[in-house]
C-alpha cells in the first residue's frame, strides 16, 4: 500500500467521479491505469468503487501477477484490462456500467446521432454481445476497441480505454448523454393513440436497418487509380457536396496518407469538387494513418471525423477551419461507403 500513493489517489478520484454520475453502484465495475510500460494498477474483486481504499487497488505486471503483497484479488476483468495495454497508447482503462447506456444497448444496436459534437467522438460504436456478468472471451472487445475508444459490452455496460482517465471517461460520459437522447426522442414518437413506437424503432431493435444505408456495390483495390478515380466521382457528381461546397466555398487542399506505404493522396477542392489528386503533401491538411484502419473506414466500420478525434488517424492542420467545412465534409465522408475496399 505504501507504493504508487499519488496514482492510487488518482483512481480514487476517478473511480468517485464514476460512482457520482451513477456510471457505476455497488461493487460493479473496475478500472486501471499504466504506471510504466508493463506494469498497471488495478482496482480489486468487488471493490465498492464510490468507497475504494487504498489496499483495494493491486499493482500488477503485464501477466496480472500482484507486485507487492495483498489480501485482495485483481478485478475478475483483469484480462480484458491488460489486453487493453497492449495498444501502448492506452494508460487508463474503465470498465463501468452508465445506466441509460446499459439500458439502450439492452434493445438496440445502433446509435442515432443528433449533434454535430455526438458525430465527432461517437460513430459506429461497436456493440459485443456477452453471455454473462464477465467478459470471459476478450478477443472481440479487444477487436472492438481497434475501431472505437469506447465499447459496448450488451447488458454488461462499456469498456473506455483513453491516454489518461479524462479522456477514457469523456467517452462515456459522451456516449451516455447521447444514449439519454436517444431514448428521450424515442419515447417522443411513441403513437399516443396506438400506443406503439413507429416501426423504424421496431427495425432498429430487431438489427433490420443498414445503418449505413447504402448497397455496398464494387470493391476497390484501397487507393487504386480505380478507386481514388471512384471517390472523385462520387463527390463531383454529388449535388448535396455541390450546393455546399460552392456556398462554403470549400477550396483547399486535403491529403491522404498511409503511413507504413508512405503513400500520399492530396486531393484538390475548388469549391467543393475536386479538379485534381497529386501525390504530394503539399496541403491545407494531412490526414494520416496505417492502411488497416483507412480499410476501416471504407469498409463503412469506422467514421472519419471519430477516428481522427480518437486519435486513429492522425490530423495535421487547423482544426477550426476544417470545422467550417463540417458539412460539406461530412457528406463526402458519407459518399466514401459507396466505394468500399476488396
Amino acid at each position: 500500500m505504501k507504493y504508487f500513493l499519488e496514482q492510487k489517489e488518482e483512481i480514487i478520484f476517478w473511480a468517485k467521479e464514476l460512482h457520482n454520475r451513477s456510471f457505476i453502484n455497488g461493487p460493479c465495475g473496475n478500472i486501471s491505469l499504466r504506471i510504466d510500460k508493463d506494469k498497471f494498477l488495478v482496482t480489486a474483486h468487488n471493490a465498492y468503487l464510490g468507497y475504494l481504499e487504498k489496499d483495494e487497488i493491486i499493482p500488477v505486471d503485464k501477466n496480472g501477477v500482484p507486485l507487492e503483497e495483498t489480501t485482495h484479488k485483481p478485478t475478475s476483468e483483469i484480462a480484458m484490462h491488460l489486453g487493453a495495454y497492449k495498444n501502448e497508447q492506452v494508460g487508463a482503462v474503465i470498465h463501468a456500467h452508465p445506466n441509460f447506456t446499459t439500458a439502450f444497448y439492452a434493445k438496440f444496436n445502433t446509435l442515432d446521432i443528433f449533434s454535430y459534437e455526438a458525430r465527432l467522438y461517437l460513430s459506429n460504436i461497436p456493440v459485443i454481445e456477452q453471455d454473462g456478468p464477465v467478459v470471459t472471451n476478450v478477443l472481440p472487445v479487444l477487436e472492438a476497441l481497434s475501431l472505437s475508444n469506447i465499447v459496448v459490452l450488451k447488458k454488461h455496460g462499456i469498456i473506455s480505454v483513453g491516454s489518461n482517465f479524462k479522456e477514457a471517461f469523456s467517452w462515456a460520459e459522451a456516449l451516455e448523454e447521447a444514449c439519454k437522447v436517444n431514448i428521450a426522442l424515442m419515447a417522443s414518437t411513441v403513437n399516443s393513440t396506438a400506443g406503439q413506437p413507429d416501426s423504424r424503432l421496431t427495425e432498429r431493435c430487431s438489427g433490420a436497418l443498414n445503418p449505413a444505408g447504402v448497397d455496398i456495390g464494387e470493391k476497390y483495390d484501397l487507393f487504386s487509380q480505380e478507386h481514388i478515380k471512384k471517390i472523385v466521382s462520387l463527390v463531383n457528381e454529388d449535388k448535396e457536396v455541390k450546393e455546399k461546397g460552392e456556398a462554403l466555398n470549400l477550396t483547399t487542399k486535403l491529403a491522404i496518407k498511409v503511413d507504413e506505404e508512405n503513400r500520399i493522396y492530396n486531393f484538390h477542392f475548388n469549391k467543393g469538387k475536386i479538379d485534381t489528386v497529386t501525390n504530394d503533401e503539399d496541403a491545407e491538411f494531412v490526414i494520416s494513418g496505417p492502411a488497416a484502419v483507412w480499410r476501416m473506414v471504407f469498409d463503412r466500420r469506422l467514421d472519419p471525423f471519430a477516428a481522427a478525434t480518437q486519435r486513429k488517424l492522425k490530423l495535421k492542420g487547423d482544426m477550426a477551419k476544417l470545422s467550417r467545412w463540417y458539412a460539406p465534409f461530412n457528406r463526402i465522408f458519407d459518399l466514401w461507403k459507396l466505394a468500399p475496399v476488396k
